[in-house]
């Protein structure tokens, strides 16, 4: 059970505070909920049932744990699939997944392919960039919180690591 002020981390909306904990009824059923308000999007408010099977919800990342995801990009990242549609299906899979380890790997790889495409002077995929974008948000802002940094040291850091 999470307190009002807690940070946490909500599906794919990365950090979110919790705002407030509140019953709500819905179609004659009354749950307590969990009031959201995503860091980086606060004109958004969510509500989630406290119970919710599925577990959206999770702490954030211990800094040891942080540090071990952040020397993994000394390593290559997960494979690149030539064909898009399949490419965008397994990328989203790993996206949503929520595990730290395969989000981080998968933007290692796009990270070394943005690159790779830049130096051969190649427009980046619009949606490898979208998602590259969106796993930058989540972990660095989630890694910055955990150690202590920001998200730019966070990010210039593993840049060193990629090369």
């Amino acid at each position: 059970m999470y307190n009002v002020g807690d940070v946490v981390i909500y599906s794919s909306h990365g950090l979110c505070s919790i705002e407030d904990i509140c019953e709500q009824t819905f179609n004659d059923i009354t749950k307590t909920y969990y009031v959201l308000q995503p860091l980086n999007e606060p004109q958004l408010v969510i509500r989630t049932p406290i119970d919710n099977s599925k577990k959206h919800l999770r702490d954030i990342i211990k800094k040891e744990e942080a540090l071990n995801i952040l020397h993994s990009f000394t390593s290559p990242g997960v494979e690149w699939i030539e064909q898009n549609t399949h490419r965008s299906r397994f990328y989203l899979e790993i996206f949503k997944s929520g595990n730290r380890q395969k989000q981080a790997n998968l933007l290692n790889t796009l990270l070394r392919k943005k690159i790779e495409y830049s130096e051969s002077e190649k427009k980046f995929p619009n949606q490898e960039e979208k998602l590259l974008q969106s796993l930058q948000e989540n972990i660095f802002s989630e890694f910055s919180l955990a150690l202590n940094k920001s998200s730019d040291e966070i990010y210039d850091y593993v840049l060193t690591q990629l090369h």
